[in-house]
């Protein structure tokens, strides 16, 4: 794959229409996501995006920065000694040698490693899924240095607090995008159930992914406790990244496209409160939702309030709650409600949309 090569200051124009679509659009797209801590929302966005990306786009190149100890993912990677945001020098270095073409940095940055991307002659986007996130984002050294600001989350959608509207004023030339969420599309449910050996009517239990813990313990073994539980009271209950033990069935993880069929086709899940969660709603799943840590509890909140899940209780043990689970599924008309009120939010995908930006900004 040839390398960009770098410019001064901001890339020329669009030369024509094909090329303000992202038709032809070739060089090397930097990801930079968060890593190395309990959670991996940011690592397996920044995924989607790749996968999305260089199957619609196969003149670009997705290259990884990832914190060591970070599961592999299928493309190639450049391992740092810690999250980017601690291994600040090292960013810098592999954006100086790998001299991309846009440079997505999803969940935090510093503005040394916003800046060797300026320099490297890359567009530069920040993806924010987080309100602390968002806000930092708007900071004013930040926004000197970005092309895009996304803001990823159903909790984002709206909002235009005092340091956004700051951070656009002093800054009108950095894009704004709101994605209520992204994903990709479901594969075909028959298939897939059939391979798991799965049949309808089921539930779906998955924290998420990462290494959460709740209550001192992990969030993948009480989820599994809750799945085996769940299964025994006569639920079909598949749990995804947690060793649930028969008669629930397990998985340790599936394709994107996979993760979103059975979620479509179950008819409750119990999830924590990160990305995942949005990703079901969008998908019309009702929802019974565990949040994980704070920044999830503030999501499952205002979720809850607008009456598109159910939170689970956190003091609950794990039959308590896969009753509750059950409980959801028996009930149509809680089902029926849930799906209604989160219809309302508008929770689109915004996986196209997000790959067709960064095409353009490769070509720009």
């Amino acid at each position: 794959m040839p390398t960009p090569t770098p410019t001064s200051g901001r890339a020329a124009p669009a030369r024509d229409d094909s090329d303000a679509r992202g038709e032809g659009a070739t060089g090397r797209i930097v990801f930079v996501p968060v890593s190395g801590g309990p959670g991996s929302g940011e690592v397996q966005r920044c995924r989607l995006l790749a996968d999305a990306l260089a199957s619609a786009h196969p003149g670009l190149e997705p290259h990884f920065l990832l914190a060591e100890g970070t599961p592999p993912l299928p493309w190639p990677t450049t391992v740092l000694g810690a999250s980017p945001t601690r291994a600040v020098a090292e960013v810098v270095a592999a954006i100086a040698t790998l001299q991309p073409a846009v440079v997505v940095f999803d969940g935090n940055t510093r503005v040394a490693a916003l800046e060797a991307a300026r320099r490297a002659g890359a567009r530069v986007v920040l993806v924010s899924s987080r309100p602390s996130a968002r806000d930092r984002g708007f900071r004013w050294r930040r926004m000197a240095r970005l092309d895009e600001h996304w803001l990823v989350g159903a909790d984002l959608m709206n909002e235009r607090g005092l340091r956004e509207r700051l951070g656009r004023w002093r800054h009108p030339q950095v894009e704004v995008r709101r994605f209520a969420t992204l994903f990709t599309p479901p594969a075909a449910l028959e298939p897939v159930l059939h391979r798991l050996g799965l049949a309808q009517p089921y539930a779906v239990v998955c924290h998420g992914g990462g290494r959460h813990l709740l209550g001192g313990r992990s969030a993948a073994g009480l989820f599994a406790e809750i799945a085996s539980a769940s299964a025994h009271a006569g639920l079909a209950t598949l749990a995804v990244a947690a060793p649930a033990r028969s008669p629930a069935l397990q998985v340790d993880a599936l394709p994107n496209a996979e993760l979103m069929a059975v979620l479509a086709g179950a008819e409750a899940a119990l999830l924590g409160g990160g990305s995942l969660l949005v990703q079901a709603l969008a998908l019309g799943t009702p929802v019974l939702a565990l949040p994980l840590q704070a920044e999830q509890a503030a999501r499952v909140g205002w979720l809850e309030d607008a009456g598109a899940v159910m939170r689970a209780d956190p003091t609950a043990d794990a039959g308590e709650l896969a009753a509750a689970l059950r409980a959801l599924a028996d009930s149509d008309s809680t089902r029926a409600r849930l799906r209604d009120n989160a219809r309302g939010l508008g929770l689109g995908n915004g996986l196209p949309a997000a790959v067709e930006a960064l095409a353009t900004l490769a070509v720009r």
